[in-house]
C-alpha cells in the first residue's frame, strides 16, 4: 500500500509538472502584440492568426514608433502588457535584449534557417541567443527613373561612388539626414563602406551632383517616379513597389555595398501568453506570411516562397548583391554629430 501510494504520488507530481503547459496552451484565449508595422499589414496579420487559432483575439497595438514601444515595454516591465515585440530594425532589439525586455525562443517554423548566405557572406537572421528573429528586409541603394536617366543620356551607376561624376550634376536628390532617418540608413551604409577617413571625399562628389535634400523619406520616392530626378538614394521595399504600380523605376543594388535595413520580433519577457507567443513567432516565419510581406516587396528571408524571376525574392536580391553591411549601433551613434554638421554644411549650400 505503501509504495503505491508512493507511486500514485510520484505520478500526481510528474502530471503536475507537465500538463500546466497544455493547460496554459488551452487557456490562452488572446494575445497583445506591440506593433510599429503599418497598418494594412497589421490588420491582414491579426486576421489570419486569428483564423488560424480559432477562439483567440488578438489585440495589435501600434505605440507610435520604435522608440515608443521600447519605453512602453520598460515601464511596464515589471508587470508585462505586451507578449510580442514586432517590427524595428535589430539595433532596437539589441537594446531590448540588453535591457532584458525579451525572452529567447527558437523558432520552429518549416524552411527557417537563422543564417543566410546573401553576396557570399552570412547573415545572421537570428540573434545567436535567440532573442529576436528579422522576419523581411529592405536593403540601401539607388533608386532611378528609366525615363529621366535616357532622356539624359546618362550611364546608370553600379556603385555609390559612381555618383560623384560630374555628369549626373542636378539628376540627384536625398532625403535630409537632419529630419529623415531614411537618410541616416543610407549614408551610415557609405559610412560603413569607405570609412571616416574616405567616406566624406564620396559624399562632397555626391553632394554637388544633388539639388534637392528632402525632409520627407516618402518624397524621395514620389518625386523620383514623377520624373523630377533621374536618380535617388533610398531603400529597395518603396522602389519596388513604385514598379509594381507601373512607373518607370527600378533600384539598383550598389556594388559597393547595400546595407540591411530589417524589421525583427521578440517574445517580450514575462509574456503572459507564452505558448501563443512562441506560436506568432513561427506564424510570421510561415511560407505564408513571408509570402503576405513579399506583397507589400518586404524581401522574405526565407527561399522559395516567391519565383526566382520575382525582383522581392531572395534568390533575386541574392543574385544581385555584392557586397552587405550589418548596421553598426555603435558607429552610427558616434558618427550622428560628424553626420549632423556636414550635411547641415551641405544643405545651407542648396
Amino acid at each position: 500500500m505503501k509504495r503505491c501510494a508512493i507511486r500514485a504520488l510520484a505520478v500526481g507530481l510528474a502530471a503536475f509538472f507537465v500538463l500546466p503547459l497544455a493547460v496554459l496552451g488551452a487557456q490562452e484565449k488572446e494575445l497583445v502584440v506591440y506593433s510599429t508595422i503599418f497598418a494594412e499589414y497589421a490588420d491582414k496579420m491579426k486576421a489570419e492568426f486569428e483564423k488560424q487559432n480559432p477562439g483567440v483575439k488578438v489585440h495589435v497595438v501600434n505605440p507610435g514608433g520604435t522608440e515608443a514601444m521600447i519605453k512602453r515595454l520598460e515601464a511596464e516591465k515589471g508587470n508585462p502588457q505586451a507578449d510580442i515585440m514586432h517590427s524595428g530594425d535589430t539595433a532596437n532589439y539589441l537594446y531590448a535584449k540588453k535591457n532584458g525586455l525579451l525572452q529567447p525562443y527558437a523558432p520552429k517554423a518549416r524552411g527557417f534557417e537563422p543564417v543566410l548566405d546573401i553576396g557570399g557572406q552570412k547573415l545572421n537572421i537570428s540573434d545567436p541567443d535567440n532573442y529576436f528573429h528579422v522576419f523581411n528586409m529592405m536593403f540601401t541603394g539607388i533608386m532611378y527613373n528609366e525615363e529621366v536617366v535616357k532622356e539624359f543620356k546618362v550611364p546608370l551607376p553600379k556603385k555609390f561612388s559612381d555618383l560623384t561624376s560630374p555628369v549626373y550634376k542636378g539628376l540627384i536628390m536625398s532625403a535630409n539626414p537632419l529630419k529623415a532617418s531614411t537618410a541616416v540608413t543610407v549614408i551610415m551604409a557609405t559610412y560603413q563602406m569607405y570609412g571616416k577617413d574616405k567616406v566624406w571625399d564620396i559624399w562632397d562628389g555626391i553632394n554637388k551632383n544633388v539639388s534637392y535634400y528632402s525632409n520627407s523619406s516618402s518624397a524621395i520616392y514620389t518625386l523620383t517616379e514623377k520624373g523630377e530626378f533621374a536618380f535617388t538614394l533610398g531603400l529597395s521595399r518603396p522602389a519596388l513597389v513604385s514598379r509594381k504600380n507601373g512607373n518607370p523605376v527600378d533600384f539598383i543594388f550598389p556594388e559597393d555595398g547595400a546595407q540591411v535595413a530589417d524589421n525583427a520580433m521578440g517574445i517580450v519577457a514575462g509574456a503572459k501568453h507564452p505558448v501563443l507567443a512562441r506560436k506568432f513567432i513561427d506564424f510570421i516565419l510561415s511560407d505564408e506570411m513571408q509570402t503576405l510581406g513579399s506583397t507589400y516587396l518586404y524581401i522574405p528571408v526565407k527561399k522559395g516562397v516567391l519565383p526566382a524571376s520575382n525582383p522581392a525574392s531572395l534568390e533575386a536580391v541574392s543574385s544581385k548583391i555584392k557586397k552587405i553591411y550589418i548596421p553598426d549601433p555603435v558607429l552610427a551613434d558616434q558618427a550622428r554629430e560628424e553626420i549632423q554638421k556636414k550635411f547641415g554644411e551641405y544643405i545651407r549650400t542648396k
